[in-house]
């Protein structure tokens, strides 16, 4: 059959069915939507970040390491990259203050960054007073970012305290490269020499510093010269344990990009599941819109088309309505990253947005096209169905469905909906498991609905109002579309709920997880000999709960008389983390109050030197009782033999450790002092001001404020979550619409015959607002039975919080999908309500 003959007949099928094939443009319209904007917005952020690779970076290659740098590094760096240019840096925590009239005045954790060399290398360094870093910066001037101006009441040319050593404002930062907007940290920069920060003294032992060295290239240098230098360094100092870091710009924002990719992939498919609920749509109303054409397909049949022939012009126009949806979908959904700036300018930096993501449109337009045709075959397949006869007998039976188009339709659609969802979540196993979960959970919805339609038929009709009584048998009578739009409505509610109830709960527990007793401030890098006068500060300022315990830093050096490096090579599924961080070690005679024995004795062997692992660190490790370890405290070996496991409550707040030493085996090493309080407004800062003053080397930190910034980040991200998953709510009000228009005409003559026998248009929306409350009563109690089931085994098993099933939520579930099934049916049934009586005459 020519193109020209399948296109005019194309134009002629649609005749009469426009106004439902509105509803599966729409359907497709938001889902696609959905998808395009959260791919795009993600791709927007992370190809800013590319984009701006050397300039986030600051450099060409950057090595970055907990330990200082190897002496040997710059004759390497000569050796590899003749002409290079470096650059050193040191970045530490510390406290700022200033003074006033001769007593410790207002305090800040600030984040010190010390530069040996020019800075940056690539990008631009804005300052204000402008000038370069290198001659603003002296052995006593600092360049501050601008809020801690504003923390410290001070200005340029006023003098803050750094180690208790004065230096002078210079300058103040208004823009520096290799600092995303949105990332966290515990206080504003303070720029400051080499020879600055030597002269502050803050370099003791247990400071905790991170070194870098900034490398640019010539000019003339391409990308195989930066890979053949990271290569050449990787050799140079071979590094099994990690850690020491060696990022290209190529690398820039690596952590960024991570975290990117796993928002990508979450809310990715939270929006594919918006377009799946559409596709349930495209299939309810193709299947209505081929129920109200069998004449047509029977004359086209008697005339000469083959079923394929007949299959391939119908999917065609599926195609077509599903190319103009996904591309008015697509087209609202490139809104978003462009809107980005505005509705979240403190977490997206409007240079990291680039406005058109081709990709992102494509992607949208696939998954578009490929939902509406994949959900479209199983009802398309029913023109197979249809015998030639039914042209001269309207009571032919339909011919028997072939078992192979059935399997290859549920192969195909489950086949789509797997590679979708790989498409999205860039990940094969999960892929897998959420297809899984959605046909779970589908069929959980239809097999509800099913059961319902037929208890339905099973209620004493006597006793039953003649308005519910309607209702209940519109449920089940055939064509009503109850199974997909229940489906559809009770996904949309399944997904919000669940969301909204985990995001919730966790906020709930963030929110609880300090006790009234819990420390809100913690004291970090205190020397032994400054702990009394520490503590009489902390005592001057009526802290209460002060605790304070030894520190000693020291690496693992083997496992029961295994090397870490050879661990290291043959993992044994061990843990990484467990194997290379630098350990913190202190000596205890009790346990605390928030720690629970699992396994052996605490103290329990007066031959051998003992050590007491955490639950999750000795899993980590392999190890149990009676495993040996050896750790290394500064070229000292420690043979210590585990006798105990112990379980910690982290959420207490209170100073805890992985590991923790019998008392009088380590107290001789190096050590340093951390120590936590709790403390009231006005007395935290009182503390803060003295203690900056006079041990300048110790770190104050607030918990409180940390913790309300990470809880304003996390609800920020809840509210993104939810308005996104109420794309499926909004997709599955369109799929009931849908679902009623699809059925207008045989709605239309259903009002003209109750206005014929003296209903009411009143009386007709009261029949039909009966129905939908139905629908809505059906999905929101199995989509919210569902969200219950899901929210609690998330929080349980997944995120080790208590849970307890909300009556009231549920209650809210069913009540919201009632209301919002009974309002979208009604309007979706406005121009079948208004059918005159004399429609009985015609039909």
């Amino acid at each position: 059959m020519n193109l020209r003959l399948h296109l005019s007949t194309m134009v002629r099928e649609s005749r009469g069915s426009r106004g439902r094939l509105l509803f599966f443009t729409a359907c497709l319209a938001i889902g696609v939507a959905a998808v395009v904007g959260v791919t795009g917005a993600v791709d927007a952020i992370e190809e800013g970040v590319r984009a701006q690779a050397r300039d986030l970076l600051a450099a060409d290659l950057v090595l970055s390491s907990r330990e200082p740098l190897p002496d040997e590094l710059p004759d390497v760096l000569d050796e590899l990259a003749p002409g290079h240019t470096r650059t050193g840096i040191l970045e530490l925590p510390s406290m700022a203050a200033v003074a006033v009239d001769g007593s410790p005045g207002p305090s800040r954790l600030v984040e010190l960054k010390a530069v040996d060399g020019s800075f940056p290398l690539y990008g631009e360094l804005t300052c204000e007073p402008a000038g370069a870093l290198h001659e603003l910066l002296t052995d006593t001037t600092v360049v501050v970012a601008p809020e801690l101006l504003s923390a410290l009441q001070v200005a340029l040319g006023d003098t803050i305290y750094l180690g208790g050593e004065p230096y002078t404002i210079a300058a103040a930062v208004i823009a520096e490269p290799s600092r995303l907007g949105f990332s966290f940290t515990l206080g504003p920069r303070v720029f400051l020499s080499r020879a600055g920060l030597d002269r502050a003294g803050l370099l003791a032992y247990g400071s905790r510093v991170r070194y870098r060295s900034m490398v640019k290239l010539p000019e003339s240098a391409g990308a195989d010269q930066l890979n053949l230098l990271r290569s050449g360094l990787r050799e140079a100092f071979p590094d099994p344990r990690e850690r020491l870091s060696i990022e290209t710009w190529d690398d820039a924002q690596p952590a960024v990009r991570r975290q990117l990719r796993s928002v990508r992939r979450y809310l990715g498919l939270v929006a594919l599941l918006s377009l799946l609920l559409g596709g349930i749509g495209v299939s309810q109303i193709v299947r209505a819109w081929l129920a109200s054409r069998t004449a047509a397909v029977a004359v086209l049949r008697c005339i000469g088309f083959r079923p394929r022939e007949i299959l391939t012009l119908y999917l065609g126009h599926v195609g077509l309505l599903a190319l103009i949806g996904s591309l008015l979908g697509a087209a609202l959904g490139s809104l978003l990253p462009a809107l980005l700036p505005y509705l979240a300018p403190d977490l997206i930096p409007p240079e990291l947005i680039s406005a058109w993501q081709p990709w992102a449109f494509a992607r949208g337009l696939g998954l578009g096209l490929g939902v509406a045709l994949v959900f479209s075959l199983p009802p398309l397949t029913s023109v197979y169905r249809v015998s030639p006869a039914l042209v001269l007998r309207a009571e032919a039976e339909p011919l028997p469905p072939s078992r192979s188009v059935q399997l290859a339709c549920a192969a195909t659609l489950l086949a789509g909906i797997f590679g979708s969802a790989w498409s999205q979540g860039d990940d094969a196993a999960l892929a897998g498991w959420f297809t899984a979960g959605l046909v779970i959970t589908g069929a959980a919805l239809a097999g509800g609905a099913l059961l319902v339609m037929k208890l339905v038929g099973r209620i004493p009709r006597g006793s039953v109002p003649p308005t519910l009584r309607q209702g209940l048998s519109a449920l089940a009578r055939p064509g009503a579309g109850t199974t997909g739009a229940v489906t559809a409505l009770g996904l949309g509610v399944l997904v919000v709920m669940t969301m909204t109830l985990v995001a919730e709960r966790l906020d709930q527990e963030f929110a609880d997880a300090l006790p009234e007793d819990a420390p809100s401030a913690f004291l970090v890098d205190v020397q032994p000999d400054q702990w009394p006068g520490v503590r009489q500060v902390l005592a001057d300022s009526d802290a209460r709960s002060i605790d304070s315990v030894p520190v000693v830093m020291a690496r693992l050096s083997s496992v029961d008389g295994v090397g870490v490096d050879e661990l290291l090579v043959d993992r044994e599924r061990r843990a990484r983390w467990v194997l290379t961080r630098e350990q913190r070690l202190t000596w205890r005679q009790e346990l605390q109050q928030d720690t629970q024995l699992l396994d052996g004795e605490l103290w329990s062997d007066p031959e051998r030197a003992e050590v007491s692992l955490e639950r999750s660190f000795a899993e980590s490790l392999h190890a149990e009782v009676g495993t040996e370890l050896v750790f290394d405290v500064q070229g000292v070996l420690f043979e210590l033999l585990v006798t105990s496991i112990r379980e910690v409550e982290w959420r207490s707040f209170a100073i805890n450790f992985f590991v923790v030493v019998e008392p009088g085996v380590i107290e001789d090493a190096p050590h340093f002092r951390i120590a936590a309080a709790r403390l009231d407004g006005d007395s935290e800062d009182l503390a803060r001001n003295q203690l900056a003053g006079d041990y300048p080397n110790v770190t104050f930190i607030s918990v409180r404020v940390i913790i309300e910034k990470v809880l304003e980040l996390m609800r920020s991200l809840a509210v993104g979550v939810r308005v996104l998953g109420s794309f499926t709510i909004l997709t599955g009000l369109v799929v009931l619409a849908g679902a009623i228009a699809s059925t207008s005409l045989r709605r239309s003559h259903e009002v003209a015959l109750l206005k014929t026998l003296g209903v009411t248009r009143r009386g007709v929306a009261a029949l039909f607002a009966v129905e939908y409350a139905l629908h809505g009563l059906i999905a929101g109690t199995i989509g919210g039975l569902g969200a219950l089931a899901l929210s609690w085994g998330f929080l349980v098993h997944v995120a080790d919080v208590s849970f307890s099933p909300s009556l009231l939520a549920l209650g809210l579930a069913m009540f919201t999908g009632t209301a919002l099934a009974v309002l979208c049916g009604l309007a979706a049934s406005r121009s079948a309500m208004a059918a005159p009586p004399v429609m009985t005459l015609r039909a």
